[in-house]
């Protein structure tokens, strides 16, 4: 049998995802989430940030339910979702509905007696570009979709200024996903090695996402670590796909050094996670990489190209140093992030109507 890894109690949820409210404390707002995005069974990672966000709101008195609509299983669970949509508004007592990606506001927008607030994610705005950065039929939908949904919203969160852009939504706000940074905090490195099993004497480039997704450009990252291993020959890649998010500042404290190589993304919690923990990180021009990432930090913006990449690895694997940006994620932070989404919600709940009896 399996000896079970054991997680340091540091690793574990922070206590502002245990909070609720206290006993007998009013609920100011309910909220019914609909996403496409949840942790689930088959991957345990998948939307972690949502269901942290919602969590992150309920120490300052939001209740919500949440509907998951798993277009992964089958794109007619969308069709299938607006009933139950209907089906939960009549049953309860909600002030708005909070959609997380583009789709699954479409879904939420087919019922228009509640305010919609929508959070996009990225290629649901930007679209899915295969590798030669052409968008995919799938990406164009998002895109289409995304547009026509944008007006129809009471608010509308993006995740960087690319993204408001794209929407043609100057009245959108750019919240991007907030940091647990009591989960993500710097940790011994070999202490980091030891708990996952990891060579203590080996170099480690981590990648978080699925190697077949082309936007990802796992491929460049890949031939980047191959020239690199010339002059550092133990250097590894550190998959973390699919991994439960509590456990991702283990693997980021145990790695050398994270790339971020996407063709396209909105603003990637994985690069400010990692800067949380000190983990160097070297991103092209992706997203709000550009707004965050600094060199003096021990983090670097760099081309989309191998070579420059595998320098960069280089000398980060050499000098053995960690960053320090930590010190500038307090903007990003969980509850930053959260007072900043519910002063969404004050703004498209109509004062006279909260509260009132009969809402659902």
């Amino acid at each position: 049998m399996r000896a079970q890894t054991r997680f340091p109690k540091s690793l574990t949820p922070s206590p502002i995802a245990k909070m609720r409210p206290a006993s007998g404390e009013a609920t100011p707002f309910r909220v019914l989430a609909v996403t496409n995005m949840w942790p689930n069974e088959a991957d345990p990672g998948f939307g972690s940030f949502v269901q942290d966000q919602l969590e992150s709101l309920r120490p300052l008195g939001v209740d919500y339910d949440v509907l998951f609509i798993n277009g992964r299983a089958s794109k007619r669970n969308y069709y299938r979702a607006i009933p139950e949509l209907w089906r939960r508004l009549r049953s309860g007592s909600y002030d708005l509905v909070h959609a997380h990606f583009g789709l699954s506001g479409c879904v939420a927008r087919c019922e228009i007696t509640r305010p919609l607030v929508v959070t996009f994610h990225g290629d649901d705005v930007l679209g899915q570009p295969r590798r030669d950065g052409s968008i995919t039929p799938m990406g164009r939908l998002f895109q289409a979709s995304s547009l026509l949904l944008a007006p129809l919203a009471s608010a509308v969160i993006v995740q960087s200024r690319e993204m408001r852009r794209k929407l043609r939504l100057e009245s959108a706000e750019v919240i991007p996903c907030g940091i647990d940074l009591e989960l993500f905090h710097p940790m011994d490195r070999l202490e980091a090695r030891r708990i996952l099993g990891l060579d203590p004497a080996a170099k480690f480039v981590l990648f978080a996402y699925n190697p077949e997704e082309q936007r990802k450009r796992f491929d460049l990252i890949a031939d980047a670590v191959e020239r690199a291993r010339k002059e550092i020959p133990k250097l590894q890649i550190l998959h973390a796909r699919g991994k439960p998010h509590g456990q991702m500042p283990l693997y980021m404290n145990a790695a050398d050094t994270l790339v971020m190589a996407s063709l396209m993304e909105g603003g990637p919690l994985v690069t400010k996670e990692a800067m949380a923990v000190g983990l160097p990180v070297l991103s092209v021009n992706v997203g709000d990489a550009p707004d965050i990432i600094f060199e003096s930090d021990g983090n670097f913006l760099v081309p989309r190209d191998p070579q420059a990449i595998a320098e960069k690895m280089i000398a980060i694997c050499r000098s053995g140093e960690r960053s320090s940006g930590r010190g500038r994620l307090a903007s990003y932070s969980m509850e930053a992030t959260a007072r900043k989404i519910l002063a969404v919600y004050k703004r498209v709940i109509r004062p006279q109507s909260h509260g009132a009896p009969g809402r659902g």
